[in-house]
C-alpha cells in the first residue's frame, strides 16, 4: 500500500541538504570574519593569511554563501497543493522588525559618525552601513509580498 501524496511529507526548501550547509557556511563565515576582526583575543586557531588578504571581501563571500543557499532552497521547494495558501504567517511581523532594523542601523550610522563613538562593527564598516540598513529595508518589502 503506498502513501498518497498528500499524507507523506514532501522535503524540499529549507530542508534541502546543500541549502543547509550552505547558510550554514556563509553564517560561519560572517561570524568568524567578525570575531577575527574584531581582534578579541579569543583562544583558537590564528587567521590564515589568504583569509587575512581578503579583507573586507569576507563579508561578500559570506553574504554570497547566505544567497546561494537561498536560491536552493527556492529551487527545492516543493510545489504547493492546489487550494492550500502561500503567504507566510509571520510575514507581518518579520517586514516591520526588518523595516525597523533597517532604519535604527541608519540612524545609529548617521548619529556615531561625526562623533568619536566607537561601536565596533559600524564603525569598521563606514558607509557600508548604508548598504546593510538599505538591505534590511529591502528585505522587508520582500517579506510584504510574502503577507497574505
Amino acid at each position: 500500500m503506498s502513501k498518497s501524496p498528500s499524507t507523506s511529507r514532501i522535503r524540499g526548501g529549507w530542508w534541502h541538504p546543500a541549502a543547509i550547509l550552505l547558510g550554514l557556511l556563509g553564517a560561519g563565515w560572517a561570524i568568524m570574519w567578525l570575531f577575527w576582526k574584531l581582534d578579541t583575543n579569543l583562544p583558537g586557531p590564528e587567521v590564515p593569511q589568504a583569509i587575512t588578504d581578503l579583507g573586507n571581501w569576507n563579508w561578500a563571500i559570506a553574504g554570497v554563501l547566505v544567497l546561494v543557499a537561498s536560491f536552493v532552497a527556492s529551487g527545492t521547494a516543493p510545489e504547493p497543493e492546489p487550494g492550500a495558501t502561500l503567504g507566510w504567517r509571520y510575514a507581518p511581523q518579520l517586514m516591520i522588525a526588518s523595516a525597523l532594523i533597517g532604519l535604527l542601523w541608519i540612524v545609529t550610522f548617521y548619529t556615531i559618525s561625526n562623533t568619536d563613538v566607537d561601536l565596533p562593527v559600524i564603525t569598521d564598516l563606514g558607509n557600508w552601513n548604508l548598504v546593510i540598513g538599505m538591505g534590511f529595508i529591502v528585505a522587508a518589502f520582500g517579506f510584504a509580498t510574502k503577507w497574505e
